[in-house]
């Protein structure tokens, strides 16, 4: 589509202009995506800890049943009270990072979804003409 109405000699400078089009927008993708993803593992991590609440029965539960498998691992039972609320976080923050990474690939697909009517806005293409070869 990008040279269908151009004459031959600026074919080339047309592709350097597309090659630096798209080149500019994979740099804007790939340093959203970090950044997006960042935001939304925090946004993500603060939801879940506001669940997680000492005062909560099956907060205390979890952290009973967790620090009893490390005790039984042969830790001390102070020191596995530690590894247990430690354990809890590694997992809110685990959860956090996937629900982030779906996020990135939901928000990712939905700007890839919406410019697809984009190529049906462009004209339709004219042919110039194809010079014959005879043998």
């Amino acid at each position: 589509m990008s040279h269908a109405d151009l004459p031959g000699e600026l074919t080339n400078q047309a592709s350097a202009l597309i090659n630096v089009a798209r080149n500019l927008g994979g740099s804007i993708g790939v340093s959203m995506a970090p950044t997006a993803l960042a935001q939304r593992a925090q946004f993500h991590q603060e939801r879940l800890t506001e669940h997680l609440m000492p005062s909560s029965p099956e907060y205390r539960e979890v952290l009973q049943q967790v620090a009893t498998h490390f005790a039984s691992q042969g830790v001390s039972k102070v020191d596995a009270q530690h590894q247990a609320i430690g354990w809890l976080g590694q997992l809110v923050q685990n959860q956090s990072s996937l629900l982030s990474y779906i996020d990135v690939f939901w928000i990712f697909g939905t700007i890839a979804i919406l410019l697809v009517p984009l190529a049906f806005l462009l004209g339709p293409v004219r042919q110039r003409g194809v010079a014959s070869v005879s043998g």
